[in-house]
């Protein structure tokens, strides 16, 4: 009877020892993330707009070439490139967006030409209509902006050539314009100073998603909060 209870309490001791060195022993502090916080940023259709209209003002007019076979390409010449060029206004159609519920529709006003092995040099002009796609890279770190085409009318071009020259139309609006990138992420980061407490925050912009209403484009984007002395 006498060895089991110095057995128990050898055990307990041992136990007790055990224990307490445990909950000496300093734990490692893990890091703790950044708080973080979303934040809502608005953009009018009417924005966007005049951002289009700043581009045509200021700047030339976006191109692309077009997608060309190898026999075309050696016809190509300065008097005739293979070129499609995004017009502000063409017979009667503005190029403009419009934002619809989870979607922006746009007609897009063009003209070019393109040097047809069959037929020589053809000048064409239209509009397209299009669809907008957002999407959020997290690897580039930019909302993007694909434009998808709908349907393609051409004025003016011999019908021979019309079905043909719509998909080139298409094909180089799809793949030669295509993405569009709209922002980068730390065009929406900031820095504050906060003078009182001897340093600064650095808002870190890590995600944005966005979310389309008639006439708006929110903006959903995702802060972090670090430290910048």
């Amino acid at each position: 009877m006498l060895m089991r209870k110095s057995i128990l309490i050898s055990t307990l001791s041992i136990t007790f020892l055990v224990s307490t060195a445990y909950s000496q022993t300093p734990r490692t502090t893990q890091p703790q993330p950044p708080p973080t916080a979303e934040a809502t940023v608005t953009l009018t259709e009417q924005f966007f707009n005049a951002f289009l209209e700043a581009i045509y003002r200021n700047l030339k007019p976006p191109s692309a070439s077009l997608a060309i076979t190898a026999s075309d390409k050696e016809n190509s010449s300065e008097k005739c490139p293979d070129v499609i060029v995004l017009e502000r206004e063409n017979n009667g159609v503005r190029t403009a967006v419009k934002f619809e519920q989870g979607t922006i529709v746009a007609p897009l006003a063009f003209s070019g030409s393109y040097n047809s092995t069959l037929m020589g040099c053809l000048k064409f002009s239209g509009w397209a209509d299009t669809r907008f796609n957002l999407d959020f890279d997290k690897a580039r770190q930019t909302l993007t902006a694909r434009i998808e085409v709908l349907d393609v009318h051409l004025n003016d071009v011999p019908s021979l050539a019309n079905a043909s020259l719509a998909k080139i139309v298409q094909a180089a609006i799809d793949k030669k314009i295509n993405p569009i990138e709209i922002l980068h992420l730390d065009q929406l980061s900031a820095r504050v100073p906060v003078a009182a407490s001897g340093g600064a925050l650095r808002l870190r912009a890590k995600e944005v998603k966005p979310e389309i209403v008639p006439g708006m484009l929110h903006l959903h984007v995702t802060y972090e909060f670090l430290g910048d002395r």
